[in-house]
């Protein structure tokens, strides 16, 4: 049976390293991102997706551990105890440096703003995951302790059937945390970087087709004229009260010419952000140690670096199917001008994206500099 005191200390111990989590799960918030100094020389730095990938290993073996020690009785606060100093002193703390760092103009940058987005929201995830698992400790480490409080020869009988199931079911959401963690490191900025262009394809995609779908349900005479006839139906079919206010009309030939060169070009952005994946994308160089951070400032022109060229490129990618949902609220609306001048911008936007990364990353022309000055002459003519 654990001495009150070992178990009073475990208390105290579980709740500073809770109070410690939420530090650090603050310092990784998007508002905070760039308020954490890390003062690293750059001979100094390690690639932050080495040093996450080996504390998040660490911290998945170390919860292993931690939750046999929790359902195997009896409770032993002091290896435990010990258990959550490896845990807090080291495997969190590289974690959260690594995750935090931010390199200034001239330092290296081996993942890039997009990257470190990312692993900040998914080092976040873990820390609450395991943060879980301390609330579970807490609560029992803190039955056992008011136990002994009530009677003083009073037996641990171990976890009961259901702490042992939070237990369990809390340490599989971590390996889960700490398994998308791994995976995002092993995949690294290229397969990131594919994933979020393939995500924004199939949502450009997506929106196109529903652009077709309305253009092909057009309002005829019939439309208008069903229901009147019926004076005691006050309020009629919804669909004709919600939908055919905003039918394309079938004498809405402008409209409807605009609507079918909108769809063809935008089956041919589709086709783009297809190339730009193979073609740039894949291909993005990895970072070396002579690779520099990219600076904030200054037009994103040919002698840009890489990975301000990648962060670039991402945004156009990002913003294009935010403009083709202005576009169909355009149509929708039936607002011919609008979706004209939304049209032009969206446009601008993929010729922007080609242009970017006309050439390759070295700045030479390939097979893809070729069919983009293809592609620019066809999606004009379109």
């Amino acid at each position: 049976m654990a001495k009150p005191k070992d178990l009073r200390a475990l208390i105290d111990l579980t709740k500073t390293t809770q109070t410690l989590l939420t530090h650090y799960q603050s310092s990784l918030a998007p508002s905070n991102s760039n308020s954490v100094a890390t003062k690293i020389t750059e001979n100094e730095l390690p690639n932050p997706l080495d040093v996450i990938k080996a504390t998040t290993t660490l911290l998945k073996s170390h919860t292993t551990t931690l939750s046999l020690l929790l359902i195997t009785p009896p409770l032993t606060p002091s290896a435990i105890i010990a258990k959550i100093g490896d845990v807090s002193s080291g495997v969190l703390s590289g974690m959260v440096a690594a995750a935090s760092y931010t390199p200034q103009a001239g330092q290296r940058d081996d993942v890039g703003n997009t990257m470190r987005v990312e692993l900040r929201a998914q080092v976040r995830r873990l820390l609450g995951t395991w943060g879980d698992v301390l609330g579970l400790l807490l609560a029992m480490a803190e039955r056992r302790h008011g136990t002994q409080n009530n009677a003083a020869k009073a037996k641990d009988n171990g976890p009961t059937e259901s702490e042992k199931q939070e237990v369990l079911s809390a340490t599989g959401v971590v390996w889960e945390a700490c398994d998308a963690l791994l995976k995002l490191c092993a995949d690294g900025v290229v397969g990131l970087v594919v994933k979020k262009a393939e995500e924004l394809r199939a949502v450009l995609l997506d929106a196109v087709e529903e652009l077709k779908e309305w253009g092909e349900d057009i309002e005829d005479d019939e439309d208008n004229a069903e229901g009147s006839g019926d004076e005691d139906d006050e309020f009629g079919d919804e669909d004709d009260i919600f939908g055919a206010s905003n039918k394309l009309g079938k004498d809405d030939k402008e409209l409807k010419e605009l609507l079918d060169t909108s769809v063809k070009k935008l089956k041919m952005v589709g086709m783009l952000y297809q190339a730009i994946t193979k073609r740039r994308l894949k291909t993005y160089p990895a970072p070396t140690a002579g690779t520099k951070a990219s600076t904030t400032n200054g037009d994103a022109g040919t002698d840009a670096s890489p990975s301000r060229k990648l962060e670039d490129l991402l945004a156009l990618l990002k913003a294009i199917p935010e403009t083709v949902d202005d576009l169909a609220s355009a149509f929708y609306d039936l607002d011919a001008d609008e979706a004209r001048q939304t049209l032009e911008k969206c446009c601008g936007e993929a010729k922007s994206a080609v242009e970017l990364v006309r050439q390759s990353w070295t700045g030479s022309d390939d097979e893809f500099t070729t069919w983009s000055g293809k592609w620019v002459s066809a999606f004009d003519a379109a």
